[in-house]
């Protein structure tokens, strides 16, 4: 719970808290007197994941800057502890699971006050802001607090189904909504698209195991039509959809190379240039950070600020290559294909970090990759009896 509270406010207990897992891991296994470190490395689910790290540590032998390569080697660390630490955990009791969703919930229902409440009290100066590309200020990276925001609001409409107490079931439903809602007021594209797609494929399964097919329908089209609703009435919404279509425009016309949406389509047509460059072993990721500056200045000319591809798949094409890719993508996703019983938890945390990775570099940011993991491995270790979200 202390890790679920330091996302959203303290990057520092975030490091802290997985350090607290790896010692209570270590503790269990002197416990234990049939520990057997071997028994780890045969689980894909969890061992698997250290090929992630594994990928990243290699790419130093294509770097020159091993300064920039040993900071994306200190970014990785969580994939060579956390599944040693849940690993040696499981199983997670199912009340614990329960609960720490529940606490993710609550603590971004608190955070949404506080981003209301500063709303409010400096509106003119916040909505001037969204008019020139600008976010609501949130408490931590905007488009990563969307992330979770979305994965909390999902999980909401999940516990809810699940849930079998009624009061609780209409008050999870009712949060749900209130965060649903608040993903428009951010109006964060990533968190959105995030959100709704959760929310689409909890539909799918609610109908399919529930064959509540009418239901279904009626949610559906209501899906549909929100966000048609959401621009008439949510001026957040609205002024970042204006300004999208703004921006986009300026790029079509060449003179976007200073605002966000511009930028991210360049960096794309970049990192595509890299990786013919080098096709199967990569750059380096040691060495994106100046080569991406010299193919910007060389294409586009030259700026204040140069970023990396934002996208996760181009990212790991550039750096490492095709052969790299295909190691470190295999390694990510073990979890969900070796593993035998796939509950509905783990198959949205899979499916939001594979949908992000097409707009944002997610895991190459210190606490998002700590968010994803933890939950990646949380929804895998949890009890497989009486899991009535089992997906068959």
């Amino acid at each position: 719970m202390i890790f679920v509270i330091s996302l959203i406010y303290s990057r520092f207990m975030v490091s802290v808290s997985m350090i607290l897992m790896v010692i209570l891991a270590i503790a269990k296994t002197k416990e234990d007197s049939d520990f057997n470190f071997f028994s780890f490395l045969k689980k894909l689910p969890y061992s698997g994941l250290l090929l992630v790290f594994g990928v990243i540590v290699l790419s130093g032998i294509n770097s020159t800057d091993n300064s920039a390569w040993l900071h994306q080697v200190k970014l990785k660390l969580p994939f060579l502890i956390l599944p040693f630490s849940f690993y040696f955990l499981k199983p997670i009791n199912q009340n614990v699971h329960r609960w720490i969703h529940l606490g993710l919930i609550g603590i971004i229902l608190a955070s949404s006050l506080q981003v209301i409440g500063n709303f409010l009290i400096d509106y003119e100066g916040i909505s001037g802001g969204i008019n020139r590309g600008k976010s609501i200020p949130a408490p931590m990276d905007h488009i990563h607090y969307s992330i979770i925001l979305a994965y909390a609001t999902v999980s909401c409409f999940v516990l809810g189904i699940l849930e079998s107490t009624k009061k609780w079931k209409v008050l999870l439903f009712i949060v749900g909504l209130y965060l649903f809602g608040y993903c428009h007021f951010l109006s964060v594209r990533t968190g959105l698209a995030l959100c709704y797609t959760g929310i689409g494929v909890t539909l799918i399964w609610y109908v399919i195991s529930k064959k509540k097919y009418l239901i279904g329908l009626s949610v559906a089209a209501l899906i549909i039509i929100l966000p048609f609703v959401a621009y008439k009435t949510i001026k957040p919404f609205h002024n970042k959809v204006q300004y999208m279509m703004w921006d986009i425009e300026q790029y079509q016309k060449g003179n976007g190379k200073n605002y966000s949406d511009s930028e991210r389509l360049m960096s794309y047509e970049i990192a595509i240039d890299l990786i013919k460059e080098a096709p199967f072993l990569g750059h380096g990721i040691g060495d994106l950070r100046p080569l991406i500056t010299q193919k910007h200045k060389e294409k586009y000319g030259k700026k204040d600020k140069y970023i990396y591809p934002h996208n996760q798949y181009l990212y790991i094409l550039t750096a490492v290559g095709l052969l790299g890719a295909l190691v470190f993508f295999f390694g990510l996703f073990c979890p969900l294909l070796f593993t035998k019983e796939k509950n509905i938890f783990l198959v949205l945390i899979f499916i939001m970090l594979v949908l992000s990775f097409l707009v944002e570099n997610t895991i190459q940011r210190a606490v998002i990759t700590a968010f994803f993991l933890f939950f990646i491995l949380l929804n895998l270790g949890v009890e497989p009896n009486t899991r009535q979200e089992k997906l068959d």
